[in-house]
């Protein structure tokens, strides 16, 4: 209570009521510290609302009944799903496919699906930000490296070259396919591991902690390739060494900055009152470089800046300096915003990513042979990257069993293909509407998302049954977790 409450005890009746209108307004007029943050992260919340939405939605109650039946369905089959064990993000995906091709007229409108995959990448590289162990991929050492490297680039170019071959893709647009698919997914291997470090399964050389570290690496390294790639084929300038320098080192090196100033001011948000306020400004801080950047024509940046963020962040809290200066130590902020962003993925964001993509998997359009072809492209696939994992994880530490485990581990795709399997046919038709190929392009467009959809079908529950199943007779079980550090 303030002062003036304290004092004023008696009731002097219509003085006392004045004297009190007075009070009230001078503790108006003070401005809590705690009201002016709030109102200033709602304020900025509402400023990039109208940076996501550019332009005005045409709202009908038949649009908004669209979205409400698409959430409902995707979320209640997605739980479904999960309780026999099965990833929930996969029931959304057969939810969303199922209502497009089993309810007549369902259709969601486009723009609404582009809107949603761009957020979901947002808070996929946001979660991804705030759970990267730097000290993990240190310690790991060379394996670490290998594993976050050399599968998915090898798996990317293999799979373009049979792209190309089988498609007849331009070498660029095979490419950008290639690192669509070579992403592994955070939300299966994340959980996984967790839950077997949990058991004690393999925490005894570190191993879930590195194979988690080199998932959130590996997703960095396929989203910079496939935005450096889809930007050079979608440029119109026919300058390829201009887009290759305006896509490539231009692009990160502004991702780099944004991502280290935005870091900065998220270790900052420690000092915020409230734990939503410090959630609410990290969401805030990547929707704004993901869309700013993408209104500027550097996708990748924003992807860069996002996942930058939260390791700025935290490498500024583990400073000796920092902690002196501070009298504070600690980055249980960080993982307190990543649970925070985990509960807005689980509820809002997985079920309406995954069943706008099922959605747009229409198979009265879709050719039986582009089908056959896509799984073929994903089984090869996975035959290039299986090996190529197993001899990235060659180490003094790892057994040949341990080895066996970590390239089954490296094989399920999900959440970057959901995110990422239809910019290229938004790009061709926002960009290509007048190119005498422009068939062709569509063909290629939609080509590489039906591929990307069925990668996930295919390879989520190989990679979830690998890890539930082979890591209790693979792996090790430890009687005190603890973690050895991997050198070479």
């Amino acid at each position: 209570m303030c002062s003036h409450d304290t004092e004023e005890t008696e009731p002097v009746g219509k003085e006392d009521t004045n004297t009190s209108s007075v009070t009230g307004k001078s503790s108006f007029l003070s401005l809590n510290p705690d009201f002016i943050s709030s109102f200033s992260i709602v304020a900025g919340g509402c400023a990039i609302l109208c940076l996501v939405v550019q332009e005005h939605f045409v709202i009908t109650s038949r649009s908004v009944a669209t979205v409400a039946i698409l959430w409902v369905v995707s979320i209640g089959v997605g739980y479904l799903f999960e309780a026999v064990g099965i990833p929930p993000l996969l029931g959304s995906l057969i939810a969303g496919i199922a209502l497009q091709n089993g309810v007549k007229s369902f259709e969601v409108s486009h723009r609404f699906g582009e809107m949603v995959e761009t957020v979901g990448l947002c808070i996929i590289l946001l979660i991804s930000s705030t759970e990267i162990d730097i000290n993990a991929v240190s310690k790991a050492g060379g394996v670490s490296l290998r594993l976050t490297f050399l599968p998915g680039l090898v798996e990317a170019v293999g799979t373009a070259a049979v792209s190309h071959w089988i498609f007849g893709m331009p070498p660029l647009l095979a490419l950008s396919l290639g690192f669509i698919l070579a992403a592994v997914s955070p939300a299966i291997v994340v959980p996984g591991m967790t839950s077997l470090q949990r058991l004690g399964y393999g925490v005894e050389k570190g191993i879930p902690s590195l194979v988690m570290a080199a998932c959130a690496f590996d997703d960095i390294v396929a989203i910079t390739g496939f935005t450096i790639c889809i930007g050079i084929a979608m440029d119109n300038n026919n300058n390829l060494a201009l887009a290759a320098f305006l896509y490539g080192p231009v692009s990160i090196f502004l991702g780099i900055v944004s991502g280290c100033i935005s870091g900065v001011v998220l270790a900052a948000a420690r000092y915020c009152p409230y734990p939503w306020q410090r959630t609410a400004i990290a969401i805030e801080l990547g929707l704004l470089m993901t869309f700013g950047y993408k209104r500027a024509g550097f996708d990748g940046s924003g992807a860069v800046g996002t996942l930058l963020m939260g390791t700025v962040a935290r490498l500024i809290w583990e400073q000796k300096r920092v902690i002196e200066c501070t009298q504070c130590s600690g980055t249980d902020f960080l993982e307190k915003i990543g649970l925070d962003v985990n509960v807005v993925w689980d509820v809002v964001i997985r079920p309406l990513l995954f069943g706008c993509i099922g959605s747009a998997f229409d198979l009265s359009i879709m050719p039986t042979e582009t089908i056959f072809k896509s799984c073929a492209i994903v089984i090869i696939g996975l035959f290039i990257r299986w090996p190529t994992a197993f001899m990235s994880a060659y180490g003094k530490h790892l057994t040949t069993r341990e080895r066996l485990f970590v390239a089954s581990a490296w094989t399920p795709k999900a959440t970057v293909q959901a995110a990422l399997c239809s910019l290229p046919l938004s790009m061709i038709k926002k960009s290509h509407g007048g190119s005498d190929n422009y068939s062709d392009l569509i063909d290629w467009g939609t080509q590489i998302m039906t591929t990307s959809i069925l990668a996930i079908i295919i390879t989520a529950p190989i990679g979830l049954l690998a890890i539930q199943y082979l890591g209790p007779h693979l792996l090790s079980r430890g009687s005190q977790k603890r973690t050895i550090p991997l050198d070479k």
